[in-house]
Order: C-alpha cells, then sequence, then structure tokens
C-alpha cells in the first residue's frame, strides 16, 4: 500500500512532467504507441469506472451546499466553452475537421485531472468533485446537443450516434462503478487506493494512442493548434474568474470555477472525434491533453507559490505586531 500511495504521490506533483514526456515520446516515436489508438476507447471506459468506484454520496453534497456555484460551472462549461472554440475555430479560420474537434473539446464535460490541479492550487476540492461529476454525468445528453448545433456549421451531425456512444464510454462504466462499490463495500475501499494510479496510467495512454495516430498532423500544423487550444484554455480560466468576481466568491471558490471551466475532457473528446469522424478531427483532443494540463499545473503552481507569499508576509506582519506590542509594554 506504502508502494501505491507512493506513486499516486508521484503522480500528483510531478503530473504536467509526465504528460509532457510521454505527449513527447509519442511524437518522436509515434509507431511505439500507435497500437494503443483502438484501446482509447476502453481505456476511457476504464477511467469512468474508477471515477464511479471512488464516488460518494458526499461528492454530490457540495449540490446541496453551494447550488449556485456548482450551476454556474455547469452553465459555462456547455454554454460558453463551444461557443468559444466556435468562435476560435471562425477567427483563425481553420479547416473543418480541425474546427469541428476544437469545438467538440468545447462540448466535452470537465476532466477528471481538473480535481488534481484544483487540490495542487489550494482551491475548493469538493467544489470540483462535484461539479466534474454533475457535468460528466450531464454529457450523454448536453455533449451531443453542443456539438450538433455548433458543429453543424461544418458537418451535419448524427445525434442519436453520439449519445448513445457517450452512454456507453461515460454513463454505462460510471454505473457499473458505483454498483461495485455498493456491494464490494470495504474490500472496494481497499482496491480504491490503487485506482487513482490505474486510472492515471489509462490516461496517459489515451494521450499516447491519441498523439501517436495524430503525430504527422500535429507536426504539420505547427503552432497554430497549439495556439488555438491554449486560447481556448485561457478562455475558460478568464469566464471563471469573471463570473466568480462578479457574484462575490472566494478566492478558492475561483480557483475551483475557473479550472472546472478551463479544463475539459479531452481523452472523451479524442475518442468521440476518431470513432465518430476522422483523426484529424481528434487532433485538438491530443493537442488539449498535452495544453490542459500542462498551463493547469503551471497555473496551480502559480496559486501554491503565491499562497506561500502571503503566508510569509501575514507571518511577518504579525511578529511585527507582537513586538510592537512588546515594546509599549516594556515602556509602560
Amino acid at each position: 500500500m506504502k508502494v501505491l500511495s507512493k506513486v499516486n504521490v508521484l503522480f500528483r506533483d510531478y503530473l504536467a512532467w509526465i504528460v509532457v514526456l510521454t505527449a513527447g515520446a509519442a511524437l518522436i516515436i509515434p509507431e511505439a504507441f500507435t497500437w494503443l489508438a483502438p484501446w482509447v476507447t476502453l481505456m476511457l471506459q476504464f477511467i469512468m469506472f474508477t471515477m464511479g468506484a471512488t464516488m460518494k454520496p458526499s461528492d454530490f453534497s457540495q449540490v446541496f451546499k453551494q447550488p449556485l456555484k456548482v450551476f454556474v460551472v455547469v452553465l459555462s462549461q456547455y454554454l460558453f466553452m463551444p461557443l468559444s472554440a466556435y468562435l476560435l475555430a471562425r477567427l483563425f479560420q481553420l479547416p473543418s475537421e480541425i474546427a469541428l474537434g476544437l469545438i467538440l473539446v468545447g462540448s466535452v464535460p470537465g476532466g477528471t485531472s481538473s480535481n488534481v490541479i484544483t487540490y495542487l492550487s489550494n482551491g475548493d476540492v469538493p467544489l470540483s468533485i462535484t461539479a466534474t461529476s454533475v457535468s460528466t454525468l450531464l454529457s450523454p445528453l448536453l455533449t451531443p446537443l453542443m456539438l450538433s448545433f455548433y458543429g453543424g456549421a461544418y458537418v451535419e451531425i448524427a445525434f442519436m450516434p453520439m449519445f448513445i456512444s457517450i452512454l456507453q464510454v461515460v454513463l454505462l462504466p460510471i454505473l457499473l462503478g458505483l454498483v461495485a462499490n455498493h456491494f464490494l463495500g470495504s474490500h472496494a475501499e481497499k482496491a480504491s487506493q490503487s485506482l487513482p494510479t490505474l486510472s492515471s496510467i489509462a490516461v496517459l495512454m489515451v494521450l499516447a494512442g491519441t498523439v501517436a495516430v495524430n503525430q504527422a498532423n500535429i507536426v504539420s500544423s505547427g503552432l497554430l493548434i497549439f495556439a488555438v487550444v491554449f486560447v481556448h484554455n485561457l478562455s475558460g480560466y478568464g469566464m471563471g474568474y469573471l463570473v466568480s468576481r462578479l457574484l462575490g466568491y472566494s478566492k478558492e471558490s475561483t480557483r475551483a470555477i475557473a479550472i472546472e471551466i478551463g479544463l475539459q475532457n479531452t481523452g472523451l473528446a479524442s475518442s468521440l472525434g476518431m470513432t465518430h469522424f476522422s483523426p484529424l478531427t481528434a487532433l485538438a483532443g491530443a493537442v488539449g491533453a498535452l495544453v490542459h494540463t500542462l498551463f493547469g499545473s503551471i497555473y496551480a503552481s502559480l496559486c501554491a507559490k503565491k499562497d506561500l507569499r502571503e503566508a510569509k508576509a501575514d507571518t511577518k506582519k504579525s511578529k511585527m505586531a507582537h513586538n510592537q506590542v512588546a515594546v509599549a509594554q516594556d515602556v509602560k
């Protein structure tokens, strides 16, 4: 168990570097990872299963404790992010398949790694977990709906096949995970300690397989696709901060909301792109897996450093105030 705990900490603390190394390896030697591509959907189902297996009733408690915050996240996730993707696709005049892939990234729910990033940034983790869970459970309906609305400008989108696909990839595995958690009881609790590590490995395999298949597309598109995906990602953080400031939310809630809106389930976007369209449509998801995790980790690091500076400044002020009181007492 100690080994698993250490591996979990390794993935948590060095997530950005592990993602960069994995993506780099898939770009340099794609032939070593292309065999993973056919398994992307199965690995995503496993990730969703682990999500369900580790869910607890408390994960949804924030829906009742902070309903407006959860509503803000889900509303921004499914209204703003697809719109932002559509506008950026138009602005940069992206080819149809790549544009559709970007809109697909904007239409999927929040990524499970958002919970880790929120934790590292000293954000509101319970809110993050609840928002991810709610947006994921709504994805079978809302993802194909948003993709049909905005992606229909590029190609005709069949709503029902994608609805069924997301049910199979997302909702069914989560429900199976919940059932396993319920009936296995204490055994499930012990197994759950290894699930974060296994889930992280599955995420890396999805990333490697998707990047390997799209290696030529990524190289040929150059920095453009990275720039567009990054701006789209950044727009989500910006929306999170704007809404949170307007509503007067705390620093912790603001960080959680910004991360939840900005960090998408790029693995699901890649899988849906390859299953229903083409590898080129999965390109934005492949690049997003790298960009979202890397920027999220950098953002979390900046937040943690900011909190540390503020804590040191507060300690210094406290000591100065204490010394002033001591001097005043000595004078008396």
